[in-house]
């Protein structure tokens, strides 16, 4: 589950014996342990789940539960516990939280029934699933607005040059979802970090370390001729082509998972839909480092407070909160699709009322998607049936608002959800509303799910269980009145049954009677049954039975019904977009959001941009100072300098998460907006160290910037802070240096340059597209006022010392570093009035200015970063020589 990171992989702890000498019990238990060793085993007996051996000892700690013995295996006392089945979805929700998969054994034969022979050795008992993190369906173990996805990644039969070839399938059981892609191997890590599977199937050769521990145990690519049939099979068709242009490391993955989903559910295949192949030429290319900078489904901390979706989500639904959640983690660069969504939700906010009328209908409406893949799997319960029934009623409320508003002027997407959504599955829904009682049981084992009236069988099975003592009681008003005995009695007899009761005096006249057959006597009573009376025993006795199972038939045949319907999953993924396209118009509603204007071209222009995770955090008591950001193709280049506090990590995030807002098709948090549309983003804010892959900070910052100038182009966005501020001044200054170069010169990205290098703002002149701007500070009375605002121009100072006393630095501290800052800048000014970079020497009379002609010998636009860095160090080295001279 996305919401639940793995940080270890779990292990079972302890030895398993060998089975020899195992009594028949255990002998059940050893043979099914070994199908699933790398699994805990909840063994099913009685109202118990039980483990043993190992798993006792490691279930015992997870769980925090008693750990006794039962029983001994080769005089050794075995180790066991256990839960109730009845809790049994808390305990595995722990379980599966941690990392453990379950395997789950119950009783497939039922226990005699008094009277009949006794039972020869244990019940018969079979692993009915496999519960892993990417194979819930359950309310208890899923979160209702994430997606749970298991991926399978696929690698080609032989190994291959370079950067090889990768397939990839990721499948939410939950909801049937089903999809592809293929990329290159270096971009696995960008994909794992967009999708977050629960459950990764891959070698875990393959598998970076962020995510290696949800790497599954045991698994086998199968052959490519394998995969195909098993792919065609599942989906009922003769060739794989027929369900799309597949790459072959596609179809490996596809077919991989496809087993690995029948594996957890013991052979069934639940409902999966057709795979859909994604291209990521589609999407807008995020890589890890800029998804975990900006927060956009999930914070770094794990939570989902404080971010990016939490602070857009305006959805009535489940399924509409992982509508946004997939629109959010995959932006788009189709043109077509961003402004179709647009047109939409602008359509819904322009429609007066229509925003009112729709939200109580979507939020009534059930997690249909959720509902099918619960019972597809069988273990669906009354309420989902429900759900599908409520649904398709919500469907037809939807098309009776829609109808009088839809015209050929409605957008496309719009028109789209109304045709959609009219009259798909009236006949199913006719039958649901007969079927279904008005109120449900729990479970259909309680009995009541099945409508009075529906079937005939089911309604005189419920008559002879609700009605026995009507019935008994008519019929002993009939036989006293038949035999002429005031005081004659149908009584329950434990061994007999129903049985006549009169006294030893009326039972001597009626021992003749020959419909009578005499049962039992005693000093003052006799006991007679009837074949009448034999029939309507076995009847109400058999009455409970009947039912139970006439309405349990009864609903798997809604079941198999609702299940096969096919417009159903379309109709669940209708009503999640006319969710979001709704929150999308209440969001919007306010008019501080705006619709961004999406372009082919490179303009980029925010006019009063605001960040809406901070915005939604400071509340309505305290105001957010908006900013404008212009971007044009001739000044593609921000440089900002300004002090730490003062709102810079905060302008760079609002600007990339607008461009993210803007390429999902949602309303941006600006008054208005102008965006070409961007292949590729990249985000790096604030620092971080992985010590665990023994990197420093500073190796992180370089790693994040190799990866931006290797992978940005021109239709790109590059917010990138304190680029080289990881070590010494002089190496940290040519790095961002030439880092700007290149973004400026070579990639032409649109790029915002936060630095504390103020240096760095005397490039304007030999960079052209390069703009100066900064963060406004206002000192007074010896105080500073951070304005929050982006202004053009540069920096004076950092302002550092002024920022750790806000941060409650001691004051001894500020005020020697103050003075130290004062002697710093003093000695500076006499000594080296700026840095060797930006120094003019002046040449004595009648010498040649060798730093000069080497200056403009140089061609910046052509320079490598690392050939810039070796040219800095040559034109340092130069400029002390020449230093050397004069003095």
């Amino acid at each position: 589950m996305a919401s639940f990171p793995l940080m270890t992989t779990p292990e079972i702890t302890g030895i398993i014996p060998s089975s020899e000498g195992a009594t028949p019990a255990m002998a059940q238990w050893f043979a099914l342990k070994a199908q699933e060793p790398d699994a805990l085993l909840f063994f099913r007996m009685g109202d118990f789940y039980e483990l043993f051996f190992a798993d006792a000892e490691t279930a015992a700690m997870a769980l925090d539960i008693s750990l006794t013995t039962r029983g001994k295996h080769n005089e050794t006392p075995i180790p066991m516990c256990g839960v109730p089945v009845a809790a049994a979805p808390a305990y595995l929700a722990r379980l599966i939280r941690r990392g453990f998969r379950v395997a789950v054994a119950e009783q497939t034969e039922q226990a005699r029934k008094p009277g009949e022979p006794p039972q020869k050795g244990p019940l018969a008992r079979a692993i009915v699933r496999l519960v892993t993190p990417g194979t819930l369906t359950e309310e208890e173990l899923l979160e209702a607005g994430r997606q749970n996805l298991l991926l399978a990644l696929a690698t080609p039969a032989k190994k291959t040059r370079g950067s090889a070839p990768c397939g990839a399938a990721w499948i939410d059981i939950s909801t049937g979802s089903f999809e592809t892609a293929a990329f290159s191997q270096n971009q696995v890590e960008e994909l794992l970090a967009r999708l977050d599977p629960s459950e990764i199937l891959a070698d875990p050769a393959l598998v970076p370390d962020p995510f290696s521990a949800r790497v599954a145990p045991s698994i086998t690519l199968p052959g490519l001729e394998t995969a195909r049939s098993r792919m065609a099979e599942a989906f009922d068709v003769a060739q794989i082509s027929i369900l799309g242009d597949f790459t072959d490391e596609e179809i490996r993955a596809g077919a991989l998972i496809l087993d690995y989903v029948r594996r957890s559910q013991a052979g069934t295949m639940p409902r999966i839909a057709r795979p859909l192949r994604r291209d990521d030429s589609e999407t807008l290319g995020l890589d890890p480092a800029t998804r975990a900078s900006l927060d956009l489904v999930q914070a770094r901390d794990g939570t989902t407070t404080h971010t990016l979706l939490a602070s857009v989500d305006r959805c009535a639904s489940a399924a509409g909160q992982r509508l946004l959640a997939q629109w959010i983690a995959a932006p788009s660069t189709e043109l077509t699709l961003i402004q179709g969504r647009q047109a939409a939700w602008r359509w819904i906010a322009g429609q007066p009322g229509l925003i009112e009328t729709l939200t109580p209908l979507l939020k009534k409406a059930p997690d249909l998607a959720r509902a099918l893949g619960r019972l597809s799997t069988g273990r669906g319960l009354p309420r989902d049936l429900a759900a599908t029934r409520d649904l398709l009623q919500a469907a037809d409320a939807l098309v009776a608002v829609l109808e009088p508003l839809c015209t050929e002027s409605t957008p496309p997407l719009i028109r789209s959800l109304f045709a959609g959504l009219y009259g798909r599955a009236d006949a199913l829904l006719d039958t649901l509303e007969k079927a279904l009682a008005e109120s449900l049981p729990a479970r259909i084992e309680d009995g009541g799910t099945i409508a009075t009236g529906f079937d005939a069988d089911l309604d005189r099975y419920r008559g002879l269980r609700d009605d026995s003592k009507r019935t008994l009681a008519a019929m002993q008003q009939r036989y006293a009145e038949q035999f002429n005995v005031a005081t004659l009695k149908i009584k329950h007899h434990a061994q007999l049954g129903y049985i006549i009761e009169t006294s030893a005096l009326h039972g001597a006249k009626l021992r003749d009677r020959p419909e009578l057959s005499f049962r039992q006597g005693t000093a003052n009573l006799v006991r007679f049954t009837t074949d009448e009376l034999l029939e309507l025993d076995r009847a109400i006795l058999e009455a409970a039975d009947r039912a139970s199972a006439t309405e349990r038939r009864l609903f798997a045949a809604l079941v198999a019904q609702t299940v096969s319907h096919p417009a159903l999953p379309e109709l669940a993924a209708l009503f999640a977009t006319a969710d979001v396209l709704t929150g999308c118009a209440k969001l919007a509603q306010g008019g501080s959001w705006c619709s961004p204007e999406m372009t082919q071209d490179q303009e980029f222009e925010l006019k009063s941009c605001r960040h809406p995770v901070v915005e939604a955090a400071l509340g309505r008591a305290t105001r957010f100072i908006p900013n404008d950001c212009s971007l044009p193709p001739s000044q593609r280049v921000m440089l900002l300098t300004g002090p730490n506090m003062a709102g810079k990590s905060t302008f760079l995030r609002q600007t990339a998460l607008a461009v993210i807002l803007a390429q999902a098709g949602l309303p941006v948090p600006a008054e208005k907006a102008r965006i070409g549309i961007v292949d590729r983003l990249f985000s790096r804010v604030g620092a971080a160290d992985d010590l665990a892959r023994g990197r420093s900070t500073f190796m992180v910052e370089m790693t994040e910037t190799a990866a931006i100038l290797r992978q940005a182009g021109p239709r790109s966005l590059v917010v990138v802070d304190e680029i080289g501020r990881g070590t010494s001044t002089l190496d940290g200054l040519a790095i961002a240096w030439a880092t700007l170069e290149a973004l400026h010169s070579q990639l032409g990205s649109r790029t915002i340059f936060a630095t504390h290098f103020h240096e760095l703002c005397s490039l304007s002149d030999s960079m052209p597209r390069l703009t100066p701007y900064t963060m406004a500070v206002r000192e007074w009375q010896g105080d500073v006022v951070f304005q929050h605002e982006v202004r053009k121009g540069s920096a004076r100072k950092s302002w550092g010392v002024h920022v750790a006393q806000l941060a409650g630095v001691p004051m001894p501290v500020v005020q020697r570093a103050t003075r130290l800052l004062a002697a710093l800048e003093r000695d500076q000014g006499k000594s080296v009035p700026q840095l060797p970079l930006f120094e003019t020497i002046a040449s004595p009379p009648d010498e040649p200015d060798c730093l000069r002609e080497a200056l403009e010998a140089l061609d910046p636009d052509s320079l490598s970063p690392k050939a810039a860095l070796e040219a800095l160090y040559a034109l340092r080295k130069l400029a002390l020589e020449t230093k050397n001279d004069l003095t």
